[in-house]
């Protein structure tokens, strides 16, 4: 068994980590036997938003949740703090006729889920930083425009109006947020930047206070029906419940139902009084623009710059919970916020970080339960899963319950494709690989304005 990390190890994980506000030491891991009605497999997001939304519907249920590490150590501790509606892969549904009414009713369910993790962290008193100041999305080339473009055409065809969805031509963007080039912007109100490991470390204390118990440092190494093994101890329950999203590719069966991808992020200084005024009036927008290599970023609450791109993946889906800070990666990652904000130039970065999120081989998220083997689990919210982790956990409880609700009558519950595995290696890392330098060659080719020969690399692309 490997020793315990130490309160230093955890505040290395991350500028997130780094900046909580109480100690980070590991509850007990499970000793023994015990029993529970439901065992949750991983402390992160979509586990502990199951447990809260099953305790909210049944007072008395035993629920306990299992993590390897500590709670809100992997994506839901370090991502880019957008609690957002995006919900990637939806594009799918929407563009079915047949599935376009219920894509329709998932959006605006995740319009209102932004919200609702607002109401709950008001409520409990839970400090994330949450602030609803939505998100831009920025184009900043002519290639990128006239995608920003199509994208407005698309959601104004189903129904989607200026209070979800408003455009901003360039001299707007510079006042709202000064990207260097930018040429238009889509901005929704349907985001809020915060404090992700404050909401995960602040959830996981509510819900013990609730009755359910959390053991850390208690990896799962076998599942079955009605059973979690641990290296200490064995869980026995009615349901069990998965929700390891891209940190669960070593349990039996798994290995290639979601694969971890890796994002990078780095943190500024916190900005002084007059750096903030060369950068406009910088409000806590989340923002990113319209590289195929995904760019995101907020203004945090204490006046840095968190900002980071997505899309590596190691060679038999490995996973690196720590970066050493001279990994070239992030020098990719500053050199793209100074392109955004080239005034940022001499700012000093305090922090560099990496984390992994899961990926299906739909690419699209999932919600599964089994009713007959009261098993279940979701996951694959390919670097959107702030938000959407927390309607797939309200959505895994309502299966759980058999409650009949608006939830679980939506595209990703239960979809066809949930059984579909990833190629065995290296017919996948050679697959992201390649995907990966069409992406990179593809954002090249835009910024040098050969939009027809970005158009080709784009088609190629999945």
């Amino acid at each position: 068994m490997k020793p315990r990390a130490s309160e230093s190890d955890y505040r290395q994980l991350s500028f997130w980590h780094d900046s909580l506000p109480a100690p980070q030491a590991a509850r007990p891991a499970l000793q023994g036997d015990i029993e529970a009605d439901v065992a949750i497999i991983g402390a992160g997001y979509t586990g502990l938003w199951t447990a809260w939304y099953l305790k909210q519907a049944e007072p008395s249920l035993n629920v306990v949740i299992l993590e390897a590490e500590t709670a809100g150590f992997g994506a839901s501790g370090r991502n880019g703090g957008w609690c957002s509606a995006f919900l990637s892969g939806i594009d799918h549904w929407l563009d079915d006729p047949l599935q376009r009414d219920s894509a329709i009713r998932l959006q605006r369910l995740m319009f209102e889920t932004v919200a609702e993790i607002g109401r709950v962290a008001a409520q409990e008193s839970i400090d994330c930083h949450f602030e609803r100041s939505g998100a831009l999305e920025v184009a900043v080339n002519p290639a990128q425009l006239e995608r920003l473009q199509k994208e407005l055409s698309h959601l104004r065809s189903l129904d989607f109006d200026e209070s979800d969805f408003r455009w901003l031509e360039a001299d707007e963007v510079r006042r709202e947020l000064p990207v260097q080039g930018a040429l238009s912007a889509i901005h929704t109100p349907h985001c809020a930047a915060i404090h992700p490991a404050r909401l995960a470390r602040g959830l996981a204390e509510k819900l013990e206070s609730k009755g359910v118990r959390i053991f850390e440092h208690s990896q799962a190494t076998d599942f079955s029906d009605g059973r979690v093994r641990t290296a200490t101890g064995e869980l026995h329950a009615d349901t069990v419940l998965l929700a390891t999203e891209g940190y669960g590719c070593g349990l039996p069966g798994r290995e290639r139902s979601l694969i971890p991808v890796h994002s990078t992020m780095v943190a500024t200084e916190p900005l002084s009084a007059d750096r903030l005024d060369q950068l406009g009036s910088l409000r806590r927008y989340c923002f990113g623009n319209l590289d195929h290599v995904v760019t995101y970023g907020q203004l945090t609450a204490d006046k840095r710059i968190a900002f980071g791109c997505r899309g590596i993946y190691l060679y038999g889906s490995g996973i690196r919970s720590r970066f050493a800070p001279e990994d070239p990666g992030f020098e990719r990652v500053r050199g793209t916020l100074l392109r955004f904000f080239p005034g940022l130039e001499g700012v000093r970065f305090t922090h560099a970080w990496g984390g992994a999120l899961g990926v299906s081989r739909s690419l699209r998220p999932m919600v599964c339960f089994d009713p007959a083997r009261r098993l279940g689990w979701a996951g694959g919210y390919f670097g959107n899963g702030v938000a959407a982790s927390h309607l797939a956990g309200r959505t895994l409880a309502d299966l759980v319950s058999g409650r009949d609700s608006e939830r679980v009558r939506t595209p990703w519950v239960n979809p066809p494709e949930a059984s579909r595995k990833w190629e065995p290696e290296p017919l996948r890392w050679l697959g992201f690989s390649a995907t990966r330098t069409l992406m990179e060659l593809a954002d090249r080719v835009e910024y040098r304005g050969y939009q027809r020969l970005g158009k080709a690399i784009d088609s190629l692309l999945p």
